[in-house]
């Protein structure tokens, strides 16, 4: 028996916590497509969370005390765009891994999404009741139905902006200022950034405990996007004159754009007893462990 499976290990989110976890835990990844990321050194396996039975095999196979269920399709556009093959995968795919985890008595700790509310005022809490407007925070809030239908110990945890290395926003950002080009940031789109350092610590302390119900594993702060990428270039040592502050406006809506996705997350800190970061402190952390 194993400590951990992380699904979705080869994208950006699984690879970093497979990555963090793997040396305190015993971890194995699984993923649809590709290997997990080179520095990540576990075992890997082949599995489609929309395939029922290949999900029941490898959890029957690897028999791990908790899994983390990080698969999904988060290109919110596509969702959009395809919102039955994302409710298959966002939602079925999260009620297949749910049920193969009873099955073998897998404490699931499922990674959800802010954008379950409305984004409108910010703020959300842990207890506050989700209202989604995009097709993406409705399959992810149906994935939160079926993982505590399937198993009501189950923590859904909920986080956004999650940033870390191999960000794809930040390693954008980070290219457009070295080759010294202006770049629009937005001051009317916010949320709560997330060091993906952070999330592991919180999901550790969710795993080791066993621990069951809504998590918001998030920053503490309501940070704009303007705010944020001043942050990172202060932090980096790049041009923040680079960065135009400006009101994205009615583009939001073509851009499939937040106002104010923050969360709160007190409640959560007070149940694992871990201090959520600002953005320049996860920024900080960033940079001393390497860098995007």
């Amino acid at each position: 028996m194993v400590d951990l499976l992380i699904t979705g290990g080869a994208g950006f989110v699984g690879g970093n916590l497979a990555r963090l976890l793997a040396p305190r835990m015993k971890t194995v990844v699984a993923d649809w497509q590709t290997p997990p990321p080179a520095d990540v050194e576990v075992p890997a396996v082949e599995m489609d969370v929309r395939d029922l039975e290949r999900v029941r095999a490898v959890l029957a196979q690897v028999r791990p005390r908790a899994v983390i269920h990080a698969a999904g399709n988060k290109d919110v556009r596509d969702c959009e765009r395809r919102p039955e093959e994302a409710f298959r995968t966002n939602a079925t795919g999260t009620r297949n891994v749910a049920q193969a985890c009873r099955e073998v008595g897998a404490h699931l700790l499922y990674l959800s999404t802010d954008l379950v509310f409305d984004c409108q005022r910010g703020g959300y809490g842990e207890d506050d009741v989700p209202h989604p407007t995009l097709a993406y925070g409705a399959t992810k809030l149906q994935g939160e139905v079926f993982a505590l239908e399937e198993c009501p110990e189950a923590a859904v945890c909920r986080s956004g902006g999650i940033y870390g290395p191999r960000s794809p926003l930040l390693a954008w950002l980070r290219g457009e200022l070295i080759a010294r080009r202006k770049v629009e940031a937005f001051t009317d789109v916010c949320n709560s950034p997330t060091y993906v350092g952070s999330l592991a610590e919180m999901m550790e302390a969710v795993a080791r405990r066993r621990l069951g119900g809504v998590f918001h594993m998030v920053g503490r702060e309501r940070t704009s996007r303007y705010d944020f990428f001043r942050a990172f270039a202060e932090t980096f040592d790049l041009d923040a004159s680079l960065l135009s502050a400006v009101a994205a406006g009615p583009r939001r809506h073509e851009m499939l754009l937040q106002p104010d996705a923050s969360l709160r997350c007190a409640r959560t800190k007070a149940a694992l007893g871990i201090s959520a970061l600002s953005a320049r402190e996860g920024l900080g952390r960033l940079r001393a462990n390497g860098g995007v």
